[in-house]
This record gives C-alpha cells, sequence and structure tokens, in this order.
C-alpha cells in the first residue's frame, strides 16, 4: 500500500507539477523600487546593499542610492538592508503588488544606539532602545558610541571621554546649541533630559567645524526627532524602576497637528541612596523634574519655522564621606575600604553636600529653502543657567557656598548649497555672549570670578563625492575675549580686573575612497586651536563636586592640536556583518592638564587634596574597532577601544585617560521576547607612575548587564515592557576615572523594570 501511495504521489508530480511551476513562475513579476538614505541628514546612501532573506538573491543600490528589484513573488519577503559604517535595517513585506518605499540607515560608528528595525519580535527599533536607556544619565547613554567612555564624580555626575578629550575640549551641542551650563567642572553634568535626545552622536574633522563652543575637535550632537508636515498625533507615557537606590522614573510625551506640529515630554525622577554591593553610598540621592516643547510651523514648502524650550531642574547629593574635616583624617579616608560617614540604612534624604541646578533653554529657527539645492537658517539660543552648591556648614546647611548665574546668548547664520553633481558647501557666522555672576550673601569667596566673555566665529566647509572617491575640507576662525573681575586672595582684600583675549584657527581635510562593493577607507587631518577656559584661568579654591582645591594659571595660552585619524570599513554581500577599525595620533601643544599634587589643605570648610591646571606638551594615540554580526535572529556587537597619551614636557604619561575597554553584546529572541547579555571588560590602567597620583589605579573588572523584553500590540497600540539585570555579579569594583573611586566603591547590583505605552 505504500508503495502505490509513492507511486500515485510521484505521477501526480509528474503532471502538474510543471504546470504548477510555470504557474508560479509566471506570477513573480513584481518589481519593488526604492532608496537607502541617511536617516539623520537625509543624504543618499551609495551602493547600499540590499538583501532578499528567502529568496538569497542581492543587489546594489547605485551611486544615488536607488535600487531596483524585479521578478518578485507575491508574499511575506524580508529585505535586510546595509551600508558599509551602518547597522543593517530589516524591513518585513506582505508583497501582493509593485511597491516602492525608502529605507533610512543610521551610522553604527558615531551614534550611540542605531536602527536594526523590524517588524519582527527578533529587533528592537531605535525608539524602543532610546526608551530603555532614558532613565539613565547621559553620559550613560554616550558609553554605546565606541570610543566613548566616562568621566565620574561618583553618582552626582558624568562626562563623557571621546580618545580621550573630556570637560572642555568636548564641545556638547544641546539641539543645535553649544550647551553653555556651569560646563567648567567635571562634576558638573550636562543639564540635558535624555528623553528628549531621539539622535545622540559624535562628529570630528570637517563636520565638527560648523559647531560653536570650547572644544579641541570632537562634538556631541544631541538632537530630538524632527518634526514634519507628516507628524500626526501620537503619545507614550514610560515608567521605570531600579532597585539600587530605589529610583522612580516617569515620562509622558505626546505629539500632535493643530495650527502648529508640536512635541511636549515631561519627566520626573527621584532616586535614594545607591549601594555598593558591602555599604550604601550614603547621600547619594537624585531628584529630577524636566519639560520639554517642540514646535514647528510650515508656511510653505519655502519656509519653515521652529522653537525649542527645555527646563532641566536637578538636585544632587554628593557622597557624604568624600568631605572630611581634617587633614589625618583625609589621609585615612583616601583608599579606605569602606568611606567615613556610612548609614547602615537606605534614605530618600539629601543632606549637605548636596548641589543644585535650573538650567532654561529656548531656540527659534527661521529656514528658508528658495530653491531644492539652497538652505538659508537663521538661529537664536538663549540659555540661563542657575547653580547652587551646599557644603556641609556648622548650624547652617541651607546656606549655598557657591552660587552663580549664567547668561547666554548666541545667534547664527547659516547657507547651504547644493551644486554640481554630488558637492555642497556650506558656511555660516555665528556670536555668543555669556555673563556668569556669583550671587552675594555665601560667606565663602567664589571658586571662579565673575566673568562675561564674547567669542566671533566664521566658517565654511565644502563636499564633493565623484563615482567612488568623497572628499571635503573647511576652515574655522574663532575670536574668544573675557573680562573677569574677581577678589584677590591676599591680604587686604582686593578688586582684580583682568581681560584676555585669544585668536583660535581651525581647518580640516578628508577622503574617504569606496574601494569595492564591500572595502572603504578614509583618511582625515585636523588642526584646532582652543582657548582656555575661565576655569583654567582662574579656579581658586573648593571644587565641591569633586571633593578637591583646584587653582588656575591666568597665564596659559591657547592649545594647539594636530590629529591624525585614519580607518577602514568592511561589509559581507549579504550585510550580515560589518567590521570598522580606526587609529589616531594627536599632537597638542600647551594642553592644559589639571594634575593631583602632592598636597593636602586644610581649610574652615575641611580638608581637601590639591590639583593646579598647567600647560604641557602632550602626545595621544589609539585606535577602536567595531564588529557587528547577525546569524540568523541572533546579533552579536563588539567594541574595542584603547587610548594612550604622554606628557612630553616631564616624559610622564598623561592622566586621566581610560584604560583598555571591550563592550560585547549578544541578542537572541527567546519566543515573544528579546534577550540581550552585555559584558563590558576595563582593564587596570597601567600606563602611569606611582607619584602621579594620590592612590595607585585600581584593578580592571569585568560587568555584566542582562536583559529581557518584549513589544505586546493592542490594536494600533503598543505595549513595551523590559526586565533588566545592571551588574547582575554584584561585582565590587572602582573605575579609575571616578574622581570618588579614592574614597567608595561604584555602586553594585541593580534590577530594573520599564514599561512603556504607546499610541
Amino acid at each position: 500500500m505504500a508503495v502505490l501511495r509513492l507511486i500515485l504521489l510521484l505521477l501526480i508530480l509528474c503532471t502538474c507539477g510543471p504546470a504548477l511551476m510555470a504557474q508560479g513562475a509566471a506570477s513573480c513579476t513584481g518589481t519593488i523600487t526604492g532608496r537607502v538614505m541617511d536617516a539623520h541628514d537625509a543624504e543618499d546612501m551609495s551602493f547600499a546593499a540590499i538583501y532578499m532573506l528567502e529568496s538569497e538573491r542581492g543587489i546594489e543600490a547605485d551611486q544615488s542610492g536607488a535600487f531596483r528589484i524585479e521578478g518578485v513573488c507575491p508574499g511575506e519577503l524580508t529585505l535586510r538592508v546595509s551600508h558599509i559604517g551602518c547597522d543593517p535595517e530589516e524591513v518585513r513585506l506582505d508583497f501582493r503588488g509593485d511597491t516602492s518605499l525608502v529605507v533610512y540607515l543610521h551610522h553604527h560608528d558615531n551614534y550611540t544606539q542605531t536602527v536594526t528595525v523590524t517588524s519582527t519580535a527578533a529587533q528592537a527599533s531605535y525608539e524602543e532602545r532610546l526608551d530603555a536607556q532614558s532613565d539613565q544619565q547621559l553620559s550613560e547613554v554616550l558609553a554605546g558610541i565606541t570610543g566613548v567612555s566616562t568621566l565620574r564624580t561618583g553618582t552626582a555626575a558624568a562626562k563623557p571621554v571621546y580618545d580621550g578629550l573630556f570637560g572642555n575640549r568636548l564641545s556638547i551641542q544641546n539641539n543645535g546649541v553649544a550647551q553653555s551650563g556651569q560646563q567648567w567642572g567635571n562634576d558638573h553634568a550636562p543639564e540635558i533630559d535624555p528623553w528628549v535626545a531621539a539622535y545622540v552622536r559624535v562628529v570630528e574633522g570637517v563636520d565638527a567645524l560648523r559647531y560653536g563652543g570650547s572644544t579641541l575637535g570632537p562634538t556631541v550632537l544631541i538632537e530630538p526627532a524632527d518634526l514634519t508636515s507628516r507628524t500626526g498625533p501620537e503619545g507614550k507615557v514610560a515608567y521605570g524602576l531600579r532597585s539600587n537606590g530605589l529610583a522612580h522614573t516617569l515620562n509622558a510625551r505626546i505629539t500632535d497637528s493643530t495650527f502648529v506640529t508640536y512635541r511636549l515630554s515631561a519627566t520626573l525622577k527621584a532616586a535614594g541612596d545607591q549601594r555598593a554591593p558591602d555599604y550604601f553610598l550614603t547621600n547619594t540621592g537624585r531628584r529630577e523634574g524636566n519639560v520639554a516643547l517642540q514646535v514647528a510651523k510650515f508656511f510653505s514648502p519655502q519656509w519653515t519655522a521652529n522653537a525649542y524650550y527645555s527646563l532641566f531642574n536637578a538636585e544632587v547629593g554628593v557622597l557624604r564621606g568624600s568631605h572630611i574635616g581634617n587633614l589625618s583624617d583625609l589621609q585615612d579616608a583616601i583608599g579606605r575600604a569602606q568611606p567615613y560617614f556610612t548609614d547602615s540604612s537606605f534614605s530618600y534624604g539629601i543632606a549637605s553636600p548636596r548641589q543644585t541646578v535650573s538650567h532654561h533653554l529656548i531656540k527659534g529657527e527661521l529656514k528658508y529653502t528658495p530653491t531644492e539645492g539652497q538652505r538659508l537658517l537663521l538661529r537664536y539660543g538663549g540659555q540661563l543657567d542657575d547653580r547652587k552648591e551646599y557644603d556641609v556648614r556648622r548650624g547652617d546647611d541651607d546656606r549655598a557656598a557657591l552660587q552663580l548665574l549664567q547668561l547666554t546668548h548666541f545667534l547664527e547664520a547659516n547657507y547651504h548649497l547644493d551644486f554640481g553633481d554630488q558637492q555642497h558647501l556650506e558656511g555660516g557666522l555665528q556670536y555668543e555672549h555669556v555673563s556668569n555672576e556669583n550671587q552675594p550673601g555665601t560667606g565663602i569667596l567664589p571658586l571662579i570670578p565673575d566673568y562675561s566673555g564674547q567669542r566671533g566665529s566664521a566658517y565654511a566647509t565644502y563636499h564633493r563625492e565623484v563615482a567612488t572617491l568623497r572628499y571635503h575640507f573647511g576652515a574655522r576662525y574663532d575670536r574668544q575675549s573675557y573680562r573677569a573681575v574677581r577678589i584677590s586672595r591676599d591680604l587686604p582684600r582686593r578688586i582684580v580686573r583682568s581681560q584676555h583675549t585669544y585668536d583660535a584657527l581651525g581647518g580640516a581635510a578628508g577622503a574617504g575612497l569606496k574601494v569595492n562593493a564591500r572595502l572603504s577607507t578614509d583618511v582625515e587631518l585636523t588642526y584646532r586651536q582652543r582657548a582656555p577656559q575661565i576655569n583654567e584661568l582662574y579656579s581658586q579654591g573648593l571644587h565641591q563636586g569633586v571633593s578637591g582645591i583646584e587653582e588656575g594659571d591666568s597665564t596659559l595660552v591657547p592649545e594647539a592640536s594636530l590629529k591624525l585619524n585614519a580607518g577602514l570599513h568592511y561589509g559581507s554581500a549579504n550585510g550580515k556583518w560589518t567590521v570598522s577599525g580606526s587609529g589616531f595620533v594627536q599632537r597638542v601643544a600647551n594642553f592644559i592638564n589639571l594634575e593631583p599634587q602632592a598636597e593636602f589643605r586644610l581649610t574652615l570648610r575641611g580638608a581637601f587634596p590639591l590639583f593646579q591646571y598647567r600647560g604641557v606638551d602632550a602626545t595621544l594615540w589609539g585606535g577602536k574597532v567595531n564588529m557587528l554580526t547577525q546569524w540568523g535572529r541572533v546579533d552579536l556587537s563588539t567594541q574595542l577601544a584603547y587610548v594612550r597619551g604622554r606628557n612630553r614636557t616631564d616624559e610622564l604619561p598623561l592622566i586621566y585617560l581610560p584604560p583598555l575597554n571591550w563592550r560585547t553584546t549578544v541578542g537572541v529572541p527567546v519566543g515573544e521576547w528579546r534577550m540581550t547579555a552585555t559584558t563590558l571588560l576595563v582593564t587596570r590602567q597601567g600606563n602611569l607612575r606611582e607619584q602621579q597620583d594620590f592612590l595607585p589605579p585600581p584593578p580592571g573588572y569585568t560587568l555584566v548587564d542582562v536583559q529581557a523584553s518584549r513589544s505586546i500590540g493592542i490594536g494600533r497600540r503598543s505595549l513595551l515592557l523590559t526586565l533588566e539585570a545592571e551588574n547582575i555579579l554584584d561585582t565590587s569594583y572602582r573605575d579609575y576615572l571616578d574622581r570618588q573611586r579614592y574614597f567608595a566603591d561604584a555602586p553594585g547590583r541593580s534590577l530594573n523594570i520599564r514599561a512603556s505605552y504607546a499610541w
């Protein structure tokens, strides 16, 4: 009987098979056309790879990013779109007829998170991954970029470090305006709510020349999602709970179009004492209340107006064990296994030492586009920053020891012209005025003087692509002036007035070559000068957040940097893996270095270590590797970064450079859930001499995080659930780039829950 059934089946196939195959072939006449573009600036992604997973067919887009796939059969299909230097994107289609689409990709080498978009449970969208980080500080979000580390002041504040540069050498642009809060200290984190940051990336070389602010090249861009004439009504409510510190975060966003198109976001955060594996970090609570409003009005295809307002309010506790009363206790506190003043129980209370900050930013833009290839942009940015710092005082903790009020105005005119084939020219003028005043009533000589500053700038850049060659170059000029009014430190007290004027030049040139469909290379040479900032010139006293006394040097001259970057990028034919590697060498004359001194000072406010600003000649070098692979629905990404530096004046290693670090993330679908595991390996900073710091660099460490997320469709609405364990092994460690490593361990394990509901 089985033999008869087999013979019957073979007869049916032989008789009907050819007809069925012919019918199927006849129906495979569909066409998919499209274009691949950069998600940020809408530029064409030349020679992108498009691969059909089901039929295992691949094609390459042309120079303009356009592609055409013929002979497509009806049914479910998945397109995998990739480009060297970008994460691939998967687009799932229920193909029923000729289809046209536009695919947007994000660069993974300079974006903190990138789109791996799909409608399958295996992938997480850019917005979902951004939401998963937004209950952290902005610097934690930035740490996802290859080559970015974090300079910390315990749990109070953190700043990004890129290629060994941080603080005044790394400009942060908040929605097109240079962030101008109290950025003169490493303990002053950028006053920006991560919830409003749709794009977070680092640019340098020619692309960084158009941005203002104090920088030696690299610039961090923090940008909200654009509002367009097609923006429709939508909203989201998100809540997060972190076990370490019992931190609660609530955010609500709404977008709509009426007379104008708008997006409104509001965030509340509350956290108590964080905990190291073996003890509480007393007085490390945090409270925030933030709001941001984005508005756009589209008068015509030629005229568009945009406005933006944000308010950032925070109260931050500073580790109590970092403020010591006398010299002998300070010497004992540095390197102590458990810090002084450690309470045995958790508390939401925030006592002195603490900081409060209120930061307002308002921006207005008017864009005129007379033709498709021309754009004129006028921009104004205003910022008001009010910072108070409270020290431990006998019977008077409620009086600020430092209160600063800063007002900044920024104006820019920018012109962009596309002409010829694949080339454009951009230029602009900028003006910035800042006024910073110490408020009376503190009873303490201020850390930095009252000052006003002006900066006038001009820049121009040119970009062109010719076949497989892309090249660009540009120049920038800044004229910076300061007027400082300070109180003398010696007796009798007197008012001292000082004035400084600096000229700074910048220039960059670079080229990229597409060797073949899979391999590309690029090289860039950048020269930048940076004028010393007011804290580097005139700091004199206790810098409370970093628990140290800082002294400036008014004779400092501008830094002058020459940096060479070179990179290599390779992608597989099917877009399933890409690898990028780059290296740099940077010579800096008059490198302004904040150096620990072999001295502790006893003041009326306690005993503190001493740091001094000093100009030296320096060399930095290093490299980074970024690899992304995908096997089926399993993703693996790995990032390795290495930086070294040398003080050539004293023939010593440079201090405060990140040690070698290696981050690896694996993601795999398990049913309806997406499981992710991340390991971060940080080695010991062994490139230092014992006499260069108060303590030897701490040992290296390894952290392991795991996460499970799931998106649940509820009609046209969606609910995203995320379960996460950070530092799941509860590792005890001290990070070399943490200024409070002298006194305490870093936080331990945290179990986190997040939920967001979108409509």
